[in-house]
C-alpha cells in the first residue's frame, strides 16, 4: 500500500523537494502552499499523514491545525510537525494525540524514510 502524506508548507522549494523526496522514498505525496488549498485537498483526497510546517505566513502552523481540527473529515488525520526550530512537547501538548511527531528541519532522505516507514508500520 503506498500511503499518501500531504505537506503543508509556505516555502515553494522546500513543497517541490519534499515531493521529490517522498516519491523517491515510496510515498505518494501532494503539498499545499496555503490553507485553503489544503483544506480542499484533505476534504477531496483525505491524506493519510501530514507534515505540517509550523513557521508560515500569514497564518502559522499552529492556526493550521486549528481550522484542520474543525473539519468534520479531517480530526483523526495524524499530523507530524514539521519545523526549523526545536519543539518542547508542552508547545503542542494541547493536540494531543492527533499531533505523532516532530521532525526537525532540514531533514536527510534516509531520516525521513525511517521516520515515516516506522509511523506506517506502528498503525
Amino acid at each position: 500500500m503506498t500511503y499518501k502524506v500531504l505537506v503543508m508548507d509556505d516555502d515553494r522549494v522546500t513543497l517541490e523537494m519534499m515531493d521529490l523526496i517522498l516519491q523517491k522514498i515510496g510515498y505518494e505525496p501532494c503539498t499545499s502552499y496555503t490553507i485553503p488549498d489544503a483544506l480542499e485537498i484533505i476534504r477531496n483526497d483525505r491524506p493519510d499523514l501530514i507534515l505540517l510546517d509550523l513557521q508560515m505566513t500569514p497564518v502559522d502552523g499552529w492556526g493550521f491545525l486549528d481550522a484542520l481540527f474543525r473539519e468534520k473529515p479531517a480530526v483523526d488525520i495524524p499530523v507530524m510537525l514539521f519545523t526549523a526550530r526545536y519543539l518542547l512537547p508542552e508547545e503542542y501538548a494541547r493536540y494531543g494525540s492527533r499531533v505523532v511527531g516532530v521532525l526537525e528541519k532540514p531533514v536527510s532522505l534516509p531520516e525521513l524514510k525511517t521516520v515515516l516507514d516506522g509511523f506506517f508500520e506502528g498503525r
